[in-house]
């Protein structure tokens, strides 16, 4: 099986004051239409579509997370004559003023954690794991060098493996941001240089972690690197809504 090793992170919200039935056509195209027809391009793995668990103003309602095979196949995918019609459709519901995007940000998977058994290769893609949820620190590049050594040494060496003891806890997966966008019509254009993304079986299991005596003694060590902690910029639960694979 081929693996994909790039999420582009795709989420999005109505925009305000627009026709409610517009908005609910543009959701209805988007999982009828747009994504079962992605999959038909050359390097596009699979997608996930997630609606947010909590609502909040901070965060965008709704999203998805598109799984790309490499750089090569990502770069070709406009080239494409679907990449290109479909790309032009969802412009289209943009230039309406029905739709418009908060994030749009390609990220590599640079370290999977997992109890399960694995093959060795890492892969984006993931099953059976209804909740994801994305953390993410502002970081100054002086923080962010202090961190990455950090996560290294200590992070995911000895703290992520008891983070995988918390039942339901599925997977932890760390990203970093290529710096490459292919829309560059959204709300928001900074993005954390760090990504986790960690999946669970339910949001009860996600609570149970949060409480967990591992994530305790984690941000307890932190506190030794950064005395006055860090500051999210994301922090977020999303449930899956259906995913679809080559």
């Amino acid at each position: 099986m081929v693996n994909s090793t790039l999420i582009n992170l795709t989420f999005e919200q109505g925009v305000p004051g627009a026709d409610e039935a517009a908005v609910k056509r543009y959701y209805n195209w988007d999982e009828e239409v747009y994504n079962p027809i992605l999959q038909e391009v050359n390097g596009v793995m699979g997608a996930d579509l997630y609606r947010i668990i909590r609502e909040t103003p901070e965060y965008p309602p709704t999203g998805s997370i598109r799984h790309h095979q490499n750089f090569d196949t990502w770069e070709a995918y406009d080239q494409t004559q679907t990449g290109s019609a479909i790309r032009g459709e969802m412009e289209a519901w943009i230039k309406r003023r029905v739709i418009e995007f908060i994030w749009s940000v390609l990220y590599e998977l640079k370290e999977s954690f997992s109890l399960e058994p694995s093959s060795g290769n890492i892969d984006t893609r993931i099953e059976n794991a209804p909740i994801m949820h994305l953390e993410a620190y502002r970081l100054s590049p002086p923080e962010q060098e202090k961190y990455i050594k950090w996560f290294d040494e200590y992070g995911s060496k000895i703290f992520i493996p008891l983070f995988l003891e918390s039942p339901g806890l599925k997977r932890y997966d760390w990203f970093k941001d290529t710096g490459r966008r292919r829309r560059t019509f959204t709300r928001e254009s900074e993005y954390p240089p760090y990504l986790s993304i960690m999946y669970f079986d339910d949001i009860k299991s996600f609570e149970t972690y949060t409480k967990s005596a591992s994530l305790i003694a984690f941000n307890k060590a932190l506190r030794t690197v950064f005395p006055y902690g860090l500051n999210y910029k994301w922090y977020v639960e999303y449930q899956l809504v259906k995913s679809w694979r080559k």
